[in-house]
């Protein structure tokens, strides 16, 4: 399967640029994703479904810093791939069954964020801590089933001489090799990225309805930010990811669906670098706006300075909080007030 032809060689210059460019992504990956895994361990806060799934998410985004990133970036180097047929297919099963695996993960942060702010005051009845295990020991037969398909004759590996790796062939002749393509292209894709834009439209419609009812004077900005800020971080973590894969799709699809299905081989090795890129955006992305998982943070590294910045906050919060709490004016001890204050403080 492997050919070694030189037939197309990539530029020194290019070639340099792309290898420094990959072990920076590399060490990213590695060094952010092993973060998260050791704060949602050392934290009790983050012991929750939707840390979880970021676990998982970090654990698929690891296979691709501790084994995938390595080997691409020798074949970089070498403008071919060197390690035999039987490492090749291997490369193209761990690459499959990482992206199957963040999407997917992707997919159920999404609907654990749905049930977290559209039901919760059923969220824990509803998201379990069995049901959490469940998804996620279904994320990665999913994943896996998908990547080693070929391994039992639907569908196929093939070297790109582009990219001097292996990858599932998207242009492959044949009932079998087409409907793997297909399949993999509509279910592993597009099923998981509709649920996830269902998912997040149910939640901003319900965001917008809450805040209309929302009459608490001077409550109203902070809570609603408060709320809306796990979601929006969510968001964020799935347009890296969409903007990552977006070339990779578009150039996997092109050779699925079009008669002449020769690309620009620039064009391919930068949806392949920007999809691996993704890899080690989502603890980044964490680390600056999720507030519980900053402080766990410093509270592995600086654990002194964390307990200092705990007790001056809250001694402020002390400071600020009112001697009386005015209840009639505002109608905070009504029904409907308690009601829009426990689905605000819930989130």
């Amino acid at each position: 399967m492997v050919n070694d032809s030189q037939d197309s060689l990539v530029p020194a210059t290019e070639v340099a640029i792309s290898a420094a460019f990959l072990c920076v992504v590399n060490i990213g990956i590695i060094i952010g994703n092993f973060l998260v895994l050791i704060v949602v361990w050392r934290t009790s806060k983050l012991h929750e479904p939707n840390y979880f799934f970021l676990c998982n998410l970090s654990v698929a985004d690891l296979l691709v810093g501790l084994i995938y990133c390595p080997l691409l970036i020798a074949s970089v180097i070498k403008q071919s791939w060197v390690f035999g047929d039987p490492l090749c297919r291997a490369h193209s099963v761990i690459v499959s069954a990482s992206l199957n695996a963040s999407l997917m993960n992707l997919c159920a942060i999404s609907v654990d964020r749905y049930f977290f702010i559209t039901r919760p005051l059923r969220y824990t009845e509803i998201v379990t801590s069995r049901k959490t295990s469940i998804a996620i020991a279904f994320v990665w037969l999913h994943s896996i089933f998908w990547a080693i398909a070929p391994m039992f004759g639907w569908g196929e590996w093939v070297y790109e001489e582009s990219t001097a790796t292996c990858k599932p062939n998207w242009n492959g002749e044949g009932l079998a090799n087409r409907s793997y393509a297909l399949s993999l292209g509509s279910i592993c894709f597009f099923f998981p990225v509709l649920i996830m834009i269902l998912a997040y439209s149910m939640i901003y419609k319900t965001a917008r309805k809450q805040l209309q009812n929302m009459q608490i004077p001077g409550l109203t900005k902070e809570q609603s930010t408060r709320r809306n800020k796990p979601t929006k971080t969510v968001l964020i973590i799935i347009g890296m990811f969409c903007l990552c894969w977006s070339v990779y799709t578009v150039v996997s699809f092109w050779k699925l669906f079009a008669v002449l299905s020769d690309l620009p081989p620039r064009l391919v090795r930068v949806g392949l670098y920007l999809a691996v890129c993704n890899s080690c955006m989502n603890f980044y992305v964490y680390a600056v706006r999720d507030k519980v998982f900053r402080k766990g943070l410093r509270n592995v590294f600086f654990p002194r300075r964390s307990l200092y910045y705990e007790q001056k906050n809250r001694s402020n919060e002390l400071s600020r909080a009112p001697r009386t709490m005015p209840t009639q004016s505002i109608g905070v001890d009504s029904p409907a007030s308690r009601k829009t204050l426990t689905l605000q403080t819930t989130v």
